[in-house]
């Protein structure tokens, strides 16, 4: 039987089979008819927000099912309000990774005490999560009052809150320039559309990010090469994660053509699938910080997270409950 490392690792490639064939059909979660709002995956009963690689992995069971309702969790949590998953449905492994422990010691006193020590290899366990729209009976999603947001305002805001200057200039390229901590950008009537400016924006402060005084990324290799595409690999991971996070349509394009960094991306991953999930863990950090220094001087779009129910008791209940002995827990 397999232990929790190689069932982890098993459906790591498997994502990052899925995300290679997105990839290979030319795009990568950019499609305007996906619900942004199921996109932001959160536990409506431990009151999280799944991040990382989860957080990518959810996104994509979203895409492939069609789901349209944010809420992720255990079957265990769904029984405990009193709904159960409907038959037939799987749930969607998630990893959890734990790199400390506390140790009990005596302090100067000769009492009993804790502190925390690091593991000298982290331990890995995972979870199994079911979408609300695999779940009997479940009360739908309230999505609220949710208005698109006035994109040259938020534009500006965005731009605001950059970390260092941004130039608008009449030129055909945008980038981040590492050695002079500045970034360049076509002017905003050379993209087709608003959301495009937007995106490009994004992608280029995410590089930004990756500064000694802030996240500290090392920047190396030129276009096509292996350290190019997994600093940009991190960038679009986590200006999507940032798009999500401030309710930015998903639909637009990035100055340049995707095309050639798309193919650049799949050999990375498919080199090292373990890298994807090393990416996604960096655009957490990278999503953390933008959307932090917006939320410290703007209101954040509403992400409320719409709690579990209690489900009235009933002897149907009862039944189910009997019939239901998950063994995906947490």
């Amino acid at each position: 039987m397999s232990g929790a490392f190689e069932i982890v690792m098993s459906e790591r490639r498997a994502l990052v089979d899925k995300i290679i064939g997105m990839m290979q059909q030319g795009y990568f979660f950019n499609k305007e008819e996906w619900d942004r709002g199921s996109l932001r995956p959160q536990n409506p009963l431990s009151k999280i927000q799944y991040k990382g690689g989860n957080r990518l992995r959810l996104m994509a069971m979203v895409v492939e099912n069609g789901y349209t309702d944010p809420r992720w969790a255990t079957a265990r949590q769904y029984s405990q309000k009193g709904y159960f998953i409907k038959k037939g449905e799987h749930g969607v492994l998630c990893e959890k990774w734990i790199f400390e422990k506390q140790k009990k010691v005596k302090d100067e006193n000769g009492r009993d005490t804790f502190e925390t020590v690091q593991l000298d290899r982290p331990q890995v366990s995972y979870f199994r999560v079911f979408n609300a729209e695999q779940v009997q009976d479940f009360p739908k999603f309230d999505k609220g009052d949710y208005q698109e947001p006035d994109m040259d305002r938020m534009i500006d805001q965005i731009i605001s809150t950059s970390e260092c200057p941004i130039h608008e200039i009449a030129q055909d390229r945008s980038f981040y320039s590492p050695s002079t901590d500045e970034i360049f950008l076509p002017l905003r009537s050379q993209f087709k559309d608003q959301t495009s400016f937007a995106k490009t924006v994004l992608h280029e402060m995410c590089h930004s990010t990756g500064a000694a005084s802030r996240l500290n990324r090392t920047f190396h290799g030129v276009f096509g090469s292996e350290g190019y595409a997994k600093e940009e690999l991190r960038a679009e991971i986590g200006a999507l994660f940032t798009e999500t996070d401030l309710g930015i349509r998903l639909s637009g394009e990035h100055y340049e053509d995707h095309s050639d960094y798309l193919k650049s991306w799949i050999g990375v991953i498919k080199n090292d699938y373990n890298e994807f999930f090393r990416a996604c863990a960096d655009a957490e950090k990278i999503s953390e910080r933008l959307v932090g220094n917006y939320a410290k001087k703007y209101e954040l779009p509403s992400q409320e997270i719409t709690e579990i129910p209690e489900r009235e008791k009933s002897s149907e209940l009862t039944e189910n409950r009997n019939r239901s002995k998950e063994k995906l827990e947490q």
